[in-house]
């Protein structure tokens, strides 16, 4: 029952909104480009008996939505989500808000994450870590600051940045991105899930803009070459060091087979800093890891 109450509150952080004419009748609604991603969060509702509908909303942009009313779900407690996620305007209106007695937790951040999260990649950049974004143009600046609060508590910093709509080219808000140099990306995804689920990872998001390409689930993970550039901000080396013990190999072996120098490698394995990219791909060469080696740390 809690899974199913984080797992919609994740989705109200991102695309998913609650309708209605009035207060009486709400109808919760989750908006996607591709209609088996819909089916798959279908499937999801369906463990836990809620009638769900999937339909078409706009056929030149493609997007699907799925509904369901929340007055015919088996649950009580869904009665209270509009009041809890909505504050009502003197014209009537509806604004977004953020629940202040929300607690953040994995469920609820991997399906903010997958609705309105990515991970943008620099062109042309090999050697610089990409952050974590989290789309909240629909909040307050105050929600915003009091989200950011919420994330560090569990040790990810974030901060926010005027939002700039990758379909219109206009400021419309905030999103929040994480810091990179102390390692929140690696803490996002090893608390998310280090891989997209599989279900999922083919499914598409959407473009980014005119004649871009087609965008995935799987592409808002990283990627091999980007997990060795978000290791590069993560103290990892005692692994390193016991990998080269393993290996039977001194500082100095190990220097010079990767053309490191020693002290590097020493202040490197006593956590006192880390290495570059360049330096670190050299490391990860000559010991035979990758980043599937430092999932446990």
């Amino acid at each position: 029952m809690k899974e199913l109450f984080d797992i919609i509150n994740g989705t109200l952080l991102g695309d998913a909104s609650i309708r209605s004419s009035n207060w009486k009748y709400p109808c919760y609604k989750l908006t996607a480009k591709d209609k088996n991603f819909l089916k798959w969060f279908q499937r999801l509702l369906n463990e836990y008996k809620i009638k769900s509908w999937i339909s078409q909303d706009n056929k030149i942009s493609g997007v699907h939505s799925l509904g369901f009313y929340i007055n015919t779900c088996p649950f009580s407690e869904f009665k209270d989500l509009e009041r809890r996620w909505y504050s009502k305007n003197e014209n009537g209106s509806k604004t977004k808000i953020f629940p202040k007695d929300l607690e953040l937790n994995q469920t609820i951040l991997l399906h903010w994450y997958l609705g309105d999260g990515s991970f943008p990649r620099r062109k042309n950049d090999n050697n610089r870590v990409s952050p974590v974004v989290l789309s909240t143009n629909n909040f307050s600046k105050e929600d915003i600051d009091f989200m950011i609060k919420k994330l560090k508590e569990l040790n990810l910093n974030f901060y926010p940045i005027r939002y700039k709509s990758g379909f219109t080219g206009n400021y419309c808000g905030y999103a929040i991105w994480s810091k990179v140099q102390d390692g929140t990306p690696f803490r996002f995804f090893k608390l998310i899930g280090i891989e997209c689920p599989k279900e999922i990872s083919k499914c598409i998001t959407g473009r980014k803009g005119l004649g871009s390409n087609l965008h995935y689930f799987g592409g808002k993970w990283p990627t091999e070459d980007d997990w060795t550039r978000i290791m590069c901000k993560v103290k990892i080396g005692s692994i390193l060091r016991n990998k080269r013990l393993e290996l039977g190999w001194s500082q100095n072996q190990l220097s010079r087979k990767v053309g490191i120098r020693r002290e590097n490698i020493r202040d490197v394995e006593l956590c006192k800093r880390n290495f570059g990219v360049i330096n670190f791909r050299k490391i990860l060469k000559a010991l035979d890891l990758n980043f599937k080696d430092f999932r446990n740390l």
